[in-house]
């Protein structure tokens, strides 16, 4: 996959008013410049619809890159930019941020690594689809599990996953007088060994 990002140009950080971004970004656009204003998405439960909301927000408040041609910089139209406070440097001089990492940080926002949804948590196969695939991804056949579950009666106890039901319980074979023995477990009651 193509960045959006020109590795040609020079990147700079502009710091913007508080809660000022996005007015900073589409001024920045409309005076010409090429800007990247990286955000992030995060899922949010409505108090009373209980309905999930995806929201998206800066993922460095307050902060942005804008690119310049190299022997196009034209500092004074950006910091004339409404919304934007300064351009951020050393004794008055702006700092140039490699457009390397510029683009690496694009594409981590492309790649959803900076979302907290459940579609990002699913792309970055952190999640599956249903409870009960989750469950099989999280203990497969075979591993080895602790109870972690206190007020359980085999609380402390090791044991080997043999199966994950239909209803997505995890069914464990735990040592118990000697020999092997089956026991259904919930996913929230048990730890990978």
């Amino acid at each position: 996959m193509k960045a959006a990002i020109d590795t040609d140009k020079h990147w700079y950080v502009v710091r913007t008013r508080v809660k000022g971004e996005d007015k900073a970004f589409e001024n920045l656009r409309k005076a010409g410049f090429d800007t990247y204003y990286p955000r992030h998405r995060i899922e949010i439960q409505h108090r009373r619809t209980k309905a999930y909301v995806v929201k998206e927000q800066p993922l460095m408040p307050r902060y942005m890159f804008v690119g310049f041609a190299p022997r196009n910089v034209n500092f004074y139209a950006v910091r004339e930019s409404d919304g934007v406070e300064c351009i951020l440097g050393v004794d008055g001089r702006p700092i140039i941020v490699p457009s390397k990492d510029v683009e690496k940080i694009y594409l981590a926002e492309v790649d959803m690594k900076f979302d907290d949804t459940r579609a990002a948590r699913i792309h970055r196969k952190e999640e599956a689809k249903t409870e009960k695939e989750t469950t099989l991804m999280r203990y497969p056949s075979g591993s080895s599990v602790f109870v972690t579950d206190a007020t359980s009666p085999f609380a402390t106890f090791g044991g080997i996953v043999g199966e994950v039901t239909k209803s997505g319980t995890i069914v464990a074979l735990i040592e118990l007088f000697g020999r092997m023995t089956p026991v259904e477990f919930e996913a929230r009651q048990l730890s990978i060994a």
